[in-house]
């Protein structure tokens, strides 16, 4: 692309008359435009997000030996788009491109783009709905692989929502139980924050207890799940609690199986605790 030419008006070049970029709300305001490698080839096209004729479209520009041409101009959802990024989420070397088609305030549908020998295609099913979304490499037990997961927020209730972690599996996006320690620690510091603010909020401490299962942190989770069912039963149902707590004391049974006596230094002194067979402690 030639050097001191803006790159949104470069785009528009490519763009049907009256056409218009749309415009990201989140993080921060800006065009709905990246650049990154799709096919593979090590040279980044550019993708852009732009309303024509009341449709969303997507247009991907590609260079080839300086000259840039339309590698794909894909036909979108939504009204707005509340997520655009590219990142390698399949066995295949190369990035997919994630895209949130936006439907309502705190509602957008997952589109994720690959390109292929025939073209781009949608290699996911319709319908998949959240409210917010993180990609990330998310390190597992033997780190990072180079393969991104997709965190999914569905909006439940207040702003409380149920978080799953998917990684592309035969064909489809599965639960990732593996990264599950990694993320749901930090799940579990924003719902830490929540009962903060609101202490007797049943729900905040059953999703808090939720998240700390997940990240295992059993003893945690059995104290924010013992606060909850303390505080009533208006939401969630007391079937629901006591369902958690039994998946807790199930993780806290097999866990102590596998616990040690241990002296733990600190300032104040020894005390005691557990230590497991990977050199966690417990105090």
């Amino acid at each position: 692309m030639p050097y001191g030419m803006c790159l949104v008006n470069f785009v528009q070049n490519y763009l049907p008359p009256g056409s218009k970029l749309i415009e990201l709300e989140k993080p921060y305001k800006r065009p709905a435009l990246i650049m990154a490698d799709l096919d593979g080839d090590g040279i980044e096209e550019i993708i852009a997000v732009y309303k024509w004729q009341g449709e969303t479209y997507v247009i991907v520009l590609k260079n080839h030996w300086g000259n840039w041409y339309v590698l794909g101009n894909i036909k979108g959802k939504g009204y707005n788009v509340s997520y655009l990024n590219a990142a390698r989420i399949t066995p295949k070397n190369i990035n997919s491109l994630i895209i949130g088609w936006q439907f309502g305030s705190i509602w957008s549908e997952l589109g994720i783009l690959q390109w292929t020998p025939h073209g781009f295609k949608h290699i996911i099913p319709q319908n998949i709905y959240y409210s917010k979304i993180q990609v990330e490499d998310m390190p597992g037990i033997h780190g990072k692989d180079g393969v991104y997961e997709i965190a999914l927020w569905v909006h439940d209730t207040g702003e409380a929502y149920k978080v799953q972690v998917y990684r592309w599996k035969d064909g489809s996006l599965v639960p990732y139980p593996e990264v599950y320690h990694y993320y749901f620690k930090k799940v579990a510091a924003y719902y830490e924050e929540k009962v903060k603010q609101m202490p007797k909020a049943t729900f905040y401490w059953y999703y808090l207890a939720d998240a700390q299962l997940k990240a295992g942190m059993f003893y945690e989770a059995l104290k924010s799940v013992n606060m909850a069912m303390s505080l009533g039963y208006d939401y969630p149902s007391k079937e629901d609690l006591a369902k958690l707590k039994e998946e807790i004391l199930v993780k806290l049974k097999t866990r102590s199986s596998n616990l040690y006596p241990a002296a733990i230094k600190t300032v104040e002194g020894t005390k005691w605790g557990y230590i497991d067979n990977g050199g966690t402690v417990n105090k």
